[in-house]
């Protein structure tokens, strides 16, 4: 492609009203376009920088200025080369952005210190879907075997905040479950919505689901020692230390029964795999059977009309077993529908 020469160039003389500008200006024009023809090399070796800064330092008159701002004792060309942005390490746009890269990451840190206490300030929680059965290591060593249909609670770590443990080990159930709790300097709380079972170390079996929407918890101690009372400091505790010993609260604010004796092999039937209850009316062990085999269960018959059973699966009980056996003994039949099974009487 043929080389243009400068005076191809367009003049910008016609654009500026003082002869002598425009004179300047053609120079420019023509120094600029020669620097524009020469190699990468050439121009590297040829353009200097603090030369062309200085010359347009000089058409801007900055020297003009600083005598305006008053006298210094940084000379024009040092004053002009502590005024470049790239040249001045320490000026306030440095400073601000390091101010900034600061605040932003403690900002940060704090978000993540505040993120994960707020984490932690939620209790864990662990739940047995009713049909199903579970077992859970708490932060202490202790473990809990869940029946179908638990939900249980505790603080992380039983700690109130990371590193600082809680004075007491406790957890809230609602269902059905059997604790195994190792010794601790701490005591061991087991809360239910009407009743407070406390510990040190010991086996024991925790009941705490509503009978005819009324809270009842039970509890039977396998051994060890166990302190039963209600919610209310008012209704007193009894304390069971002798294996098989039980007590029960019925409904709210109410005391905890005298302890009295009772089967293990019913309370603890279900952690086999099994079933089993003693002395239960018949709407209690169709409420009992939906939790352990998370089936809806109905009773087409007045719940007057039939008797108390006692019933005991060891292992690997089927849940049409048991309806089986509790029809014949209750005079009833019963049948599969669409959510579940039905009792009825022919």
């Amino acid at each position: 492609m043929a080389s243009r020469s400068p005076m191809d160039m367009p003049s910008l003389s016609s654009h500026s009203d003082d002869p002598a500008d425009g004179g300047d200006e053609k120079q420019d024009n023509e120094r600029i376009w020669r620097l524009l023809q020469r190699t990468d090399e050439e121009r590297a070796e040829a353009y200097n920088v603090d030369e062309e800064w200085d010359q347009l330092a000089g058409r801007l008159d900055l020297d003009a200025a600083d005598a305006e701002e008053g006298p210094s004792d940084t000379s024009p060309p040092s004053r002009r080369a502590d005024d470049r942005p790239a040249r001045a390490p320490g000026s306030a746009a440095g400073r601000r952005q390091r101010w900034t890269q600061v605040l932003t990451v403690a900002a940060l840190v704090l978000c993540l210190v505040g993120g994960g206490a707020l984490w932690w300030s939620q209790p864990a929680s662990v739940t047995a879907a009713a049909g199903e059965r579970t077992s859970i290591t708490l932060p202490d060593g202790s473990t809990v075997e869940l029946n179908g249909g638990t939900t249980i609670e505790y603080a992380r770590g039983f700690s109130t905040l990371p590193l600082v443990e809680a004075s007491a080990r406790e957890v809230r159930l609602e269902g059905e479950a059997f604790f195994s709790v190792v010794d601790g300097d701490r005591p061991f709380r087991v809360e239910t919505p009407n009743a407070q079972v406390e510990v040190l170390g010991t086996e024991f079996h925790v009941h705490a689901r509503p009978q005819d929407d009324t809270p009842e918890t039970r509890v039977a101690v396998a051994s060890g020692e166990v302190r039963v009372a209600g919610t209310s400091s008012e209704t007193g505790a009894v304390v069971l230390d002798e294996r098989g010993e039980a007590s029960r609260v019925s409904g709210r604010n109410a005391p905890p029964s005298a302890p009295t004796l009772t089967d293990l092999k019913y309370v603890q039937a279900w952690r086999t795999g099994g079933f089993g209850l003693a002395e239960a009316s018949l709407p209690a062990i169709l409420r009992e059977l939906e939790h352990r085999f998370g089936v809806s269960l109905r009773l087409k018959v007045p719940a007057a009309e039939t008797d108390t059973m006692t019933l005991h699966y060891a292992r690997d009980a089927r849940l049409e077993d048991v309806l089986r056996d509790v029809c014949i003994v209750q005079g009833l039949t019963y049948r599969e529908t669409s959510q579940g099974y039905e009792l009825v009487r022919d």
